[in-house]
């Protein structure tokens, strides 16, 4: 096995024999992103499911006043993409950029249709994987409406606690939905405490 990351995730929601994991791993596309470099750009269509290896990535759209709205944040051992681009065919809204050398598996839809086709519990993990998806955009929403900056910042870090070093603050305070400054009264608030 090259990727137990991967494989880890997979057997998160259902349990996939090792046969059948390999099936999958011998198919998958090794990419590899410096720091900054782009999957893919507002405009272009995603050809593939990217699964992060090893990394850190953001999704991001730009408003018409030019500010970068962070919508994801993804590292190691998580699926950051545009699920609506890669099944539609459709050009993505997003820019999907690394903030750090970032490992991709990749999966095309030659491989996926493939793969769910030749062993069917792949479709019901990614099945699952989509409505978990769905049940933390939704928690996502109700945090930025219900949680204090101070608590989602918390929140996040409890996650990532490595995010401060890896990422320029003005993004996570994007993703918080905050202001830069606010970010950094809050950092230094906790500091003080």
């Amino acid at each position: 096995m090259k990727y137990p990351n991967l494989y880890k995730a997979f057997n998160q929601f259902v349990t996939i024999p090792i046969e059948e994991y390999l099936d999958l791993e011998d198919r998958l596309i090794l990419k590899t992103l410096t720091k900054k470099e782009f999957l893919v750009k507002e405009g272009q269509r995603l050809y593939y499911l990217p699964f992060i290896n090893n990394g850190l990535m953001i999704n991001y759209r730009i408003d018409n006043e030019g500010y970068r709205h962070v919508i994801q944040i993804g590292w190691k051992g998580y699926w950051l993409g545009d699920l609506h681009s890669f099944f539609s065919g459709n050009a993505t809204v997003f820019n999907i950029q690394a903030y750090q050398e970032t490992e991709l598996l990749l999966i095309s839809h030659d491989v996926y249709d493939f793969i769910i086709k030749k062993h069917p519990i792949y479709e019901k993990h990614f099945l699952i994987s989509v409505q978990k998806a769905y049940l933390n955009t939704l928690n996502q929403l109700y945090n930025l409406h219900s949680l204090s900056a101070e608590q989602r910042y918390l929140e996040l870090i409890g996650k990532v606690p490595s995010i401060l070093d890896d990422m320029p603050h003005y993004l996570i305070a994007s993703y918080l939905n905050i202001q830069s400054q606010t970010l950094s009264r809050i950092r230094k608030g906790l500091k003080t405490d």
